[in-house]
């Protein structure tokens, strides 16, 4: 650890210090254990509440180092974003969201870098007063940068303008919310479409305690989802006894169709009615939380539906005993999974700066140490005889996890990656590990 600046980049101390304690924390048996046995719970929870419906056989997910050093940084430009909406910040921290910020721009090669950049310094450095709105949205606002640098520099603006004294602030600021905010969303009916997301800076006025937590920068750039699971239910059987009213109706008018389709989409809508039923009972069930030593963390339950299919159950769960220990747990139907996985339209390989691809090395070793760095690690929860058990996946099954739909059988990628999965399974056989 004492060579982690060099290695993997990382010029800032508190972001440096964020990714050891987590890394620490990947390694942690009584933490992994802990995720483990609360995902069987879950499962078996699940399978006796719902009797007879059919699911794929759930998948954990431990976070790659390059995703949880990804995820540290989105987390200090969220949190540097929102102090600057909300009181300002100082010229070191402007220099610090400036760097992240710039990082993500250079990820797109098809933006006009220089432009974007001079934009993002002129909001962050300058008065807004001589800000160029139109020339912002040209160049933020647009097809290459993400959603959530998107969120952070127009909470910024918009938390300028507040404070500023320009004349017009009420036109523009109504004229930003119908195109990137709440209003936004209303009249589109697509939550994402409230890109500004400003109501949570409006939350913050108000409550202490989320202030203070947005100022403790190792607590706020903890990664809650280091380790995640997820069930994906394939098919809701006719006969689900249930005294959820509107899942009976809809189980109802799938089974008056005949139309395919049609049958489809009740199948669709069951298997979200279920997810929000089912996640308002792991949110209030003090049982099995109990039983788990566990709670919620507070607002992580949500209900995540975007305009590229994507729709989900997502909450995450923390220990009791050891806070640092986090779980999050993710609920779809595989119509939507499929969507997820390779090329599909909800691929996370599809946002700025995620395309996955096979890293270039020299050498079998150095391609491992690179795979090391970008691939997850995967487990299934699989049934065997009476009982849930846990198998963790090897490397090769990472790979083929990783890169879904994108490595093919007898491909060029394929054939690297079976020679360096055999010689690691020879490395390892030769040093008894």
């Amino acid at each position: 650890m004492s060579n982690l600046s060099e290695h993997y980049g990382i010029e800032e101390k508190d972001i440096e210090q964020a990714f050891i304690n987590q890394m620490c924390l990947k390694k942690n048996k009584e933490y992994e254990n802990w995720a483990d046995n609360v995902g069987i719970e879950i499962i078996e929870y699940f399978l006796k509440k719902y009797k007879g419906i059919t699911i794929e056989m759930p998948k954990a997910r431990e976070k790659s180092p390059k995703s949880l050093l990804g995820k540290i940084k989105n987390l200090q430009i969220e949190r540097l974003s929102k102090l600057y909406a909300l009181e300002g910040i100082e010229d070191k921290d402007k220099n610090k969201l400036y760097k992240l910020i710039k990082e993500r721009i250079y990820e797109n090669e098809e933006l006009n870098i220089i432009y974007t950049l001079a934009t993002i310094k002129n909001l962050l450095y300058n008065e807004i007063e001589k800000l160029n709105i139109k020339e912002f949205e040209e160049r933020i606002m647009i097809k290459g940068i993400s959603n959530s640098t998107k969120t952070a520099l127009l909470r910024i603006l918009v938390g300028r303008i507040e404070k500023s004294n320009i004349l017009a602030k009420k036109e523009i600021l109504k004229e930003l919310d119908e195109k990137y905010g709440k209003k936004a969303a209303i009249r589109s009916g697509i939550i994402e479409d409230d890109i500004i997301r400003y109501s949570s800076i409006e939350a913050l006025k108000c409550d202490q305690t989320k202030i203070h937590r947005l100022k403790d920068e190792m607590t706020f750039l903890k990664a809650n989802d280091l380790r995640a699971m997820k069930f994906v239910v394939v098919n809701v059987p006719d006969n689900l006894q249930t005294d959820n009213r509107k899942l009976k109706e809809i189980l109802k008018m799938r089974k008056e169709t005949e139309d395919s389709n049609k049958k489809a989409a009740w199948t669709e809508l069951a298997i979200i009615e279920i997810g929000k039923e089912f996640y308002r009972d792991l949110e209030t069930n003090k049982e099995l939380l109990n039983k788990l030593n566990m709670e919620v963390i507070p607002d992580s339950n949500k209900h995540k539906k975007k305009s590229n299919g994507y729709e989900a159950e997502h909450i995450k769960f923390y220990n009791i005993t050891n806070p640092q220990y986090t779980l999050e747990v993710q609920y779809k139907s595989e119509h939507v999974e499929t969507k997820c996985r390779g090329e599909g339209t909800a691929a996370h390989q599809n946002r700025p700066g995620k395309k996955r691809i096979l890293p270039h090395a020299n050498n079998n070793i150095e391609l491992i140490e690179k795979l090391a760095y970008t691939l997850p690690k995967y487990k299934i929860f699989r049934r065997d005889k009476n009982r849930i058990i846990v198998q963790k996946f090897d490397m090769l099954r990472n790979v083929i996890g990783y890169y879904q739909g994108q490595i093919l059988p007898k491909s060029e990628e394929y054939e690297k990656i079976m020679e360096i999965f055999n010689y690691d399974k020879k490395e390892k056989e030769q040093s008894g590990r």
